[in-house]
């Protein structure tokens, strides 16, 4: 039977997370905790019949999710990090850090319970956005107009008020619209919204507004 620990300060998600496991049949969850001195009690219990091979961890936990994960290695165990804002600079981040996965919170249950197990048999886990920075994988090159139109459709602006900011026909910015669902591999414009901010090319703050890009700044 698989032993896991659940690191979450949502009780609800770890509440559900213990269920789908259980569900699965082949897990046991062997503790929950919901703040890194729990957790970190929890790895150095000293009975190895509850041990966790798997530590399921948030990586914004009260005291800093990934400050665990040396004390993960050091309970024999390998670390599956959840995040709510799955991006590539995080993951970047955990990976190096030594977590066997990276994850959004908003993958599968399925999806989860089956990268504990990837986890578990010494494999990794991430999404294809992390997974490409992680391991250097070529972003879509966007021309500086084309990330002033993605700016503008993470804004929420329409053809017409991005052509006008702009001093572009809307002719013209529908064409880089174009341009943008085909190389983020989009079919909407709201897809390439998401697509672009997973991939770190444009960035919300939590109100949804795209944070400005500093002068100077390099386009990738």
């Amino acid at each position: 039977m698989l032993r896991v620990l659940l690191v979450d300060d949502h009780r609800s998600y770890t509440d559900l997370l213990a269920l789908g496991l259980a569900v699965h049949g082949d897990a046991e969850v062997v503790g929950v905790a919901h703040d890194a001195a729990a957790a970190r009690a929890a790895m150095a219990g000293g009975d190895p019949r509850r041990a966790p091979q798997v530590v399921v961890l948030d990586v914004r936990l009260p005291g800093g999710g990934l400050t665990l994960l040396g004390d993960v290695h050091a309970a024999g165990a390998r670390a599956l990090v959840l995040t709510a804002h799955p991006r590539p600079g995080p993951a970047r981040e955990a990976l190096e850090a030594g977590a066997a996965g990276f994850l959004g919170k908003q993958t599968p249950l399925a999806g989860i319970v089956a990268a504990v197990r990837t986890v578990a048999a010494g494999g990794t886990a991430h999404p294809s956005a992390a997974e490409s920075e992680a391991t250097g994988a070529t972003l879509p090159r966007l021309t500086p107009r084309e990330l002033d139109v993605l700016h503008g459709l993470a804004g929420g602006r329409d053809v017409t008020r991005i052509a006008a900011a702009h001093r572009l026909s809307p002719h013209t910015v529908r064409d880089h619209v174009r341009a943008l669902l085909g190389k983020l591999g989009a079919r909407s414009q709201l897809e390439a919204v998401v697509a672009a901010e997973r991939l770190g090319l444009v960035a919300l703050d939590p109100g949804g507004e795209p944070v400005p890009r500093a002068a100077g700044q390099p386009v990738p």
